[in-house]
């Protein structure tokens, strides 16, 4: 059974003395560290030495050789920058090692740990590791626990009489490629999971990890759309269309699937402070425009309160800023890349409607939610930091609020100050979305109906809007519009903090049969859908495109900045 003892015979070993075996099997370590742990669960399973005394063996000739590795990497790397040689053919060994720094910090562990579980990687990894200066410390803690877990696994494997499994070890190469995403999911949840559970902070943002994982408000777009995407498959078999939903917007490209122009959109509706429904007064800043052109616009909007920029082909929010000075609207058009919209800020509710306008011309509301931006309430006892981690509705976006918060995390509010943590009504921003279906009246329909009577070209989608109250948006007066979204302007209701999965799928699924339906009308009427090529060119665009965080304004001195703004 022991015929494929590997590096000579166990029997060898033993001869030589039950004291020789601990240090026989170390020093096979820098030999060969899995071949030395299989003989040593051969001769474990033999009765010649103990599983503790074998383990211990291994694993201190493992870890000690790890170390030289390292170390010998780094003296050479010291060496080779000495040659003169080295340096006239090789002039960018600086920038390539400035890359590999950049990217062991930022991944280095995770790659250190997978390597002890794959054959192979380990001399490379360990060497350049020495050679660019990773942490030390860094490099034997995380070397020291992989060994910890994997020589007693190989050992103890190694131990188990039979054939099958001295074959299976035997071909561990092969194998060890089918465990390695194993072993890499169990390496990264170790990594992040365990130096966040010996702090109290740590322990918060667990929790906010759970809570993200069952929630599934929190769950990516792609995960939740799962079904939504096979619903609609099923529906382009039955039209014999790709995509009917692209027709649902006669006057936006591809119904609003993606990168339509928000000015393009709000120059089709009327606008006028004296009507019970307008856009909010907003101007367009083209990057074709100067600087200086395009910051006076802008001062001259501050005159008379703060305003919102935003990239006037926006998703999601990204890259929306409430600005209250010119200082911070400057840093804000100097960062954005692309042309842009300065709005009036407005005042009261938020609310998201999706409008669909019927055959007969009348149009229907098919949903209504509340946006509440996310704030907290002082104590006078609690730091913003732990206000944040405490509250339940702010733990699950805790690293966008702290991150944001990086100021004043240490600031005591008084009892009864609002900590605003966001002014806009953007889900992954951390604001709640609310139900507000039962708000839905036969005025507000009317007046959603006569404000977008000139707007011939805008059939389906969602209004984004404000209103001073519950009684005013139900009377449908004192409306301002602050954007519409197109046909991916879901209806806001699904995400309300404990809506059922179920329900929510059902009524995202809803929401894209009527954009179908409404493409489907319009075609009739002869309009077109996107083709295939147009669609595949839309998702390049979408995917080439830059991601544009917005600066942040300049932080409030210390006690200030906390209240609501009016």
């Amino acid at each position: 059974m022991f015929a494929a003892v590997p590096s000579g015979s166990a029997v060898e070993l033993v001869a030589l003395g039950p004291t020789f075996l601990p240090v026989a099997l170390f020093v096979a370590t820098f030999a060969s560290e899995d071949l030395a742990c299989i003989t040593a669960g051969l001769l474990v399973a033999r009765g010649d030495v103990s599983f503790e005394v074998a383990v211990l063996a291994c694993g201190g000739g493992i870890f000690v050789g790890d170390l030289l590795l390292y170390v010998l990497g780094r003296l050479a790397a010291r060496g080779l920058c000495r040659w003169s040689w080295v340096k006239e053919r090789l002039p960018l060994a600086a920038d390539t090692t400035g890359i590999w720094q950049r990217r062991f910090q930022q991944h280095g562990t995770k790659y250190l740990f997978a390597s002890r579980f794959l054959p192979g990687s380990r001399l490379p990894l360990y060497l350049a590791a020495g050679a660019i200066g990773f942490p030390i410390g860094r490099f034997a803690l995380v070397l020291f626990v992989a060994a910890a877990i994997w020589t007693p696994l190989l050992v103890s494997a190694s131990s188990i009489p039979g054939l099958a499994i001295e074959e299976a070890l035997a071909d561990y190469g092969r194998r060890a490629w089918i465990a390695v995403p194993a072993v890499l999911v169990v390496g990264l949840v170790v990594a992040r999971v365990l130096p966040l559970v010996f702090t109290w902070r740590g322990r918060r943002l667990l929790a906010a990890k759970f809570r993200r994982l069952v929630a599934w408000e929190y769950w990516p777009t792609w995960l939740v759309y799962l079904p939504v995407l096979l619903m609609l498959l099923v529906l382009a078999v039955r039209r014999r269309t790709l995509a009917a939903f692209t027709a649902c917007n006669r006057g936006i490209p591809h119904g609003g699937l993606a990168l339509e122009s928000k000015g393009d959109i709000l120059d089709q509706m009327p606008s006028g402070r004296e009507l019970p429904v307008a856009v909010a007064p907003y101007v367009r800043l083209r990057r074709e425009r100067s600087l200086d052109d395009r910051c006076a616009e802008v001062a001259r909007m501050l005159a008379t309160g703060p305003v919102v920029l935003k990239p006037d082909q926006g998703e999601r929010g990204a890259g929306v800023a409430v600005v209250r000075d010119l200082d911070h609207a400057r840093r804000w058009l100097l960062a954005c890349p692309y042309d842009a919209i300065a709005q009036e800020y407005v005042g009261g509710l938020e609310f998201g409607i999706v409008w669909r306008r019927l055959a007969n011309g009348r149009g229907e509301i098919r949903s209504i939610a509340r946006k509440v931006p996310p704030r907290l309430v002082g104590d006078g006892v609690r730091t913003v930091e732990q206000l944040v981690l405490t509250d339940t509705r702010a733990l699950p976006m805790a690293r966008f609020h702290l991150a944001n918060q990086a100021a004043r995390l240490d600031e005591v509010p008084a009892p009864g100050a609002t900590v605003v943590l966001g002014e806009l009504g953007t889900h992954c921003r951390g604001a709640t979305f609310v139900d507000a279906r039962h708000l839905r009246t036969t005025a507000l329909e009317l007046a959603l109906d006569h404000f977008m009577a000139a707007a011939r070209g805008l059939d389906f989608g969602r209004f984004d809007l404000r209103a001073p109250s519950d009684e005013a948006l139900q009377a449908g007066v004192s409306l301002r519009i602050l954007e519409l979204n197109g046909v991916t302007g879901e209806p806001a209701h699904v995400y309300h903090p404990g809506y059922p999965y179920w329900r929510g799928i059902r009524d995202l699924c809803a929401h894209w049969r009527a954009a179908c339906a409404t493409g489907a009308s319009n075609m009739a009427a002869g309009h077109r859908p996107s083709s295939a090529r147009a669609l595949l060119q839309l998702a390049r665009e979408v995917h080439r495109r830059r991601a544009f965080e917005a600066p942040r304004a300049e932080p409030p001195e210390a006690g200030t900045g906390l209240a609501a703004p009016s």
